[in-house]
């Protein structure tokens, strides 16, 4: 160790931002000298959206070996095999994007290049009808193969839907196991090095938290990266409308579809996210168009 050694992480908020980065530290920097340290208030609440995911949190929950079926028991998942795009090119329409590939390349020749000049020729069905995924969910099914079992099944490439209060806490569980301490309360004060880095953070108690490494997973807040570190917002408004959302948790209603669904609005898009307890509803919109009234009534007009 030298003088550069991180000694301390510090992770400002919670949540499922801050519970991920604790459980990836904790399972690469398990070193014996680096203690991490998770920094929460109990009186402020998380936001509860990025319930539905896409494939990569397969690699993520491996990666830090958790247990799948474990898993998908604490934080009411279920199985998602892409997302469903209702009316977004005109009224009536559906596409459904499905995760991984269509078909099978021949002879060095790209699958879609084959399809496309067989549909020159004649006729064909939709580029769907050569994706198990797509297939799989338009009929509602989906199951994991047998482990060592030579199946097309197992080429399924899928991700989840989960409540993500349920998986925070499933991953606190994971971090605190390995050593993660949580200090619980708001912080009042952010202390800065000459060079303006963080060196440490002060809780509403009193108390203390000095690091080398400050993660900052305050959300909107942005407590170290904006308030303190000004390190300023880049503004997409102009090509990114929407900037509201409202959610509204639902019964969970049969059947549970293996896929996120997103409907156009006039102002923004609504998703319609299944578990296994219930159903995650919510709209993304514009309030340059729309008030929160109007998107509070629009969402609630239109649950299923």
């Amino acid at each position: 160790m030298n003088e550069h050694t991180i000694r301390d992480v510090v992770i400002v908020g919670g949540g499922t931002a801050g519970w991920m980065a604790a459980a990836a530290l904790s399972r690469f920097l398990d070193n014996g000298y680096t203690r991490i340290t998770l920094v929460e208030s109990d009186e402020i609440g998380t936001v509860g959206v990025g319930e539905a995911t896409i494939p990569p949190i397969i690699t993520f929950n491996q990666m830090l070996g958790i247990n799948e079926n474990d898993f998908l028991r604490e934080t009411g998942a279920t199985f998602k095999l892409g997302i469903e795009f209702v009316d977004w090119g005109g009224l009536n329409e559906r596409y459904f994007h499905p995760f991984g590939f269509h078909g099978r390349d021949l002879q060095g020749v790209h699958f879609h290049q084959l399809y496309l000049r067989e549909r020159q020729r004649r006729v064909m069905p939709d580029i769907s009808s050569w994706s198990m995924s797509a297939v799989a969910a338009s009929r509602g099914k989906y199951g994991r193969a047998a482990e060592g079992a030579q199946s097309p099944i197992k080429e399924l490439l899928y991700a989840f839907h989960f409540d993500a209060g349920l998986y925070a806490q499933f991953l606190r569980r994971y971090a605190e196991r390995r050593g993660v301490r949580r200090m619980e309360g708001r912080v009042v004060d952010v202390a800065q090095r000459a060079d303006g880095h963080v060196e440490a953070v002060t809780l509403e108690s009193g108390e203390t938290i000095g690091g080398e490494l400050f993660i900052d997973c305050s959300g909107f807040r942005g407590l170290l990266i904006e308030e303190t570190l000004a390190a300023g917002y880049d503004d997409w408004r102009e090509h990114l409308p929407c900037d509201r959302a409202l959610a509204v948790p639902g019964e969970r209603t049969a059947p549970l579809h293996p896929y996120t669904r997103a409907t156009a609005r006039a102002a923004g898009w609504q998703w319609r996210i299944p578990l296994q307890h219930r159903t995650g509803n919510g709209l993304v919109y514009a309030s340059s168009h729309l008030s929160e009234d109007e998107a509070a009534a629009t969402l609630l007009a239109t649950l299923d």
